[in-house]
């Protein structure tokens, strides 16, 4: 089932429903933002676009892509509330203008061939 509602207050409502699947599709466009849900037996997912803000809240994130390019004129700030883990088939580049900083319980710094560390003062305890 295919609805449009259109309605002064609340805007414009699109939604499909699967009776069937068990699943339903919504779009409201309400004058301030932009939010598509999806809803079925296994979750939940929603997109809130506003003009200067997008919210994705969802049970699975996944991107795929060839390239991806991230960037923030400001703050970036990324956390994991369990493991959280960064791979490359190729090389891996980390650097900062100022400083940089790794912290845990236990580090492990491993390398097959060589580590290297240059600096005008290494301190090691």
């Amino acid at each position: 089932m295919c609805r449009v509602e259109l309605n002064k207050a609340e805007g414009i409502v699109i939604t499909l429903e699967n009776k069937d699947g068990n699943i339903k599709h919504t779009m409201v466009f309400n004058g301030e933002d932009i939010t598509t849900t999806s809803e079925g037996d296994s979750g939940t997912s929603t997109i809130t676009q506003a003009p200067d803000k997008i919210t994705m809240d969802c049970k699975t994130f996944e991107l795929t892509a060839e390239t991806i390019s991230c960037s923030a004129s400001d703050t970036t700030d990324l956390s994991s509330g369990g493991d959280f883990t960064i791979n490359s088939d190729a090389n891996l580049n980390a650097k900062a203008a100022v400083d940089v900083s790794v912290d845990g319980v236990n580090i492990d710094l491993s390398g097959s061939a060589q580590i290297s560390a240059t600096a005008p003062l290494i301190k090691l305890q």
